[in-house]
């Protein structure tokens, strides 16, 4: 045997012996952490009957009270001031039970729900009983038992066994699944499942890494920042081409909100935290939501900036952001009020009745609108906009007639909270009359209130690491929240559309990504 053979062939033998150490190394780790979660069962179940004896005890108390209101309600049956005549029967035995209401179902009359959502298996139950012979019986029928489980989230760790071959002095090596980063070991699901805990459930980042602890798969809170800032990365082209699709809209409803964000470098008076304002645009057609943060800046120059190429309906509160449009370059914009805005700094005046008169004015546009729905018992949008026109122009001019009664009163101080809601409508007073001229636009901004409710509730629970943190933030919530508005399951979502922005090349036109978005998206088929 040549020189060369023989090191070719103690290669060989050196990384057959390695991989035969490896499998030795990870069945010690399977067994070791086999024994763990077995010392973790028997824990769980030794406080499982810890609790078991506390419930028993517990009924046994509530066992003797019943026993003794029995006792007392029999006293008071037994007692001939408290007995009753029975009631003199009317008609025949055979009438009454015809006439008999039916019987209310259990659970005080209400329904069960069938939760046809979830994945069925059907189970045959058989007697136990030792006396039962099935040769024997004769079947006489069946009954259905519902039985509701729940699987907790499960972790595999899935073994490529990556072979390798020679042959005509050619090396073949098979391919295992690439993931979406390099160098990296956890594919697209890690991602798309803290996406959806932290920017959907509003759950902190920790929180999650420990929600994954808890369900086996200990994962560093480190590698689960790493994961998800460098994948964001990979979703900028797609995060692009929302934007764009957003003012391709005809009606869009806007809005900013806060977020605590903590600075690299303290202001000068000492802050190391900040109020960085976060934008949302909702496209009211396609479903599609676009939150952009620009330094935390509250603006109206990055509201005018992402706002550019926009021509429809735009609704929003009377913030001073928003003062330029219907002016100059956003002259195709027309604004739409917001009523609930209006209506509320009347609400807000509980003890003037005047105030109240009128909130109570705006309240009756709401009823009014919500007698119909487009879609519904056969009614359309031409009968809608038909609707809405007629009853809006009667109800405006007793709104006006009272605010301009208010706007006249004499001796007012400036500061009077009812002088300062009737003016803040009446500069509004001319935009009104827009929301019911199409069938379609709403009498509020609430749909934008509920979902700024996702940052609120993020709010409440953490701060913001960074500016590039609160931009990654406003990528991921986008996406996560317009897939919960389209009715698209997120982590779905996620599992696909990181695969796929990780094997499209940077180049690839922002046009390509429009179909990906949650609106349009298909899952593809691996």
């Amino acid at each position: 045997m040549k020189k060369n053979e023989l090191i070719e062939f103690l290669q060989r033998q050196i990384e057959f012996l390695q991989g035969r150490l490896d499998e030795a190394l990870t069945s010690v780790n399977s067994l070791t952490l086999a024994n763990e979660k077995l010392v973790a069962t028997v824990d769980e179940l030794r406080k499982q009957i810890a609790s078991l004896e506390d419930v028993i005890k517990g009924k046994g108390v509530e066992l003797n009270k019943e026993k003794a209101a029995r006792q007392a309600v029999q006293r008071l049956q037994g007692s001939p001031s408290e007995r009753q005549a029975k009631p003199v029967p009317t008609r025949a035995s055979s009438e009454t039970q015809q006439q008999r209401p039916e019987k209310k179902r259990t659970n005080n009359g209400a329904k069960r729900k069938t939760h046809p959502e979830c994945e069925v298996e059907t189970v045959v139950v058989e007697p136990d009983s030792p006396d039962f012979n099935p040769e024997a019986a004769t079947f006489i029928g069946e009954c259905d038992v519902v039985r509701y489980v729940m699987e907790p989230m499960r972790f595999k760790k899935i073994i490529y066994k990556v072979r390798k071959y020679v042959q005509d002095e050619k090396i073949y090596k098979g391919t295992a699944p690439a993931t979406p980063l390099l160098n990296s070991q956890y594919t697209s699901s890690f991602i798309a499942g803290l996406t959806e805990l932290r920017y959907l459930h509003c759950m902190p980042l920790e929180n999650a890494v420990e929600y994954f602890r808890s369900h086996g798969f200990d994962l560093d809170k480190g590698t689960a920042q790493k994961l998800v800032s460098k994948v964001k990365v990979q979703l900028e082209n797609m995060y692009k081409a929302l934007a764009r699709a957003i003012v391709e809209d005809n009606y869009i409803c806007g809005d900013e909100t806060y977020q605590k964000v903590r600075l690299q470098v303290a202001t000068k008076s000492g802050k190391n935290i900040k109020k960085g304002y976060i934008w949302v645009f909702v496209g009211m057609t396609t479903g599609l939501v676009y939150f952009f943060y620009d330094d935390g800046s509250r603006s109206a120059e990055v509201f005018e900036q992402h706002i550019k190429g926009f021509n429809g309906a735009f609704q929003c509160d009377y913030y001073s952001g928003y003062r330029h449009i219907g002016i100059g370059e956003m002259s195709g914009i027309k604004r739409l009020p917001c009523l609930q805005h209006i209506k509320r700094k009347f609400l807000d005046i509980k003890d003037n009745p005047q105030a109240q008169e009128i909130a109570k004015l705006f309240g009756l546009l709401y009823h009014f609108e919500h007698q119909h729905s487009i879609g519904k018992d056969g009614w359309t949008a031409e009968k809608h906009l038909e609707w809405r026109q007629r009853y809006s122009k009667v109800m405006l001019e007793k709104i006006h007639m009272r605010l301009v009664v208010v706007k006249a009163r004499i001796g007012v101080p400036p500061d009077d909270p009812l002088l300062a809601a009737t003016e803040h409508a009446l500069r509004q007073w001319d935009e009104i009359p827009r929301i019911f001229a199409s069938a379609t636009y709403r009498l509020d901004n609430n749909e934008v209130e509920r979902i700024n409710r996702y940052i609120s509730l993020t709010r409440r629970r953490l701060t913001i690491g960074s500016h590039s943190g609160a931009e990654a933030a406003a990528l991921y919530h986008s996406l996560a929240i317009t897939c919960h508005r389209c009715g698209v399951n997120v982590f779905d979502y996620f599992c696909d559309i990181i695969d796929r922005c990780a094997a499209w090349p940077p180049n690839t036109p922002i046009e390509k990504y429009r179909d990906l978005l949650p609106d349009r998206w298909k899952l593809s088929q691996k």
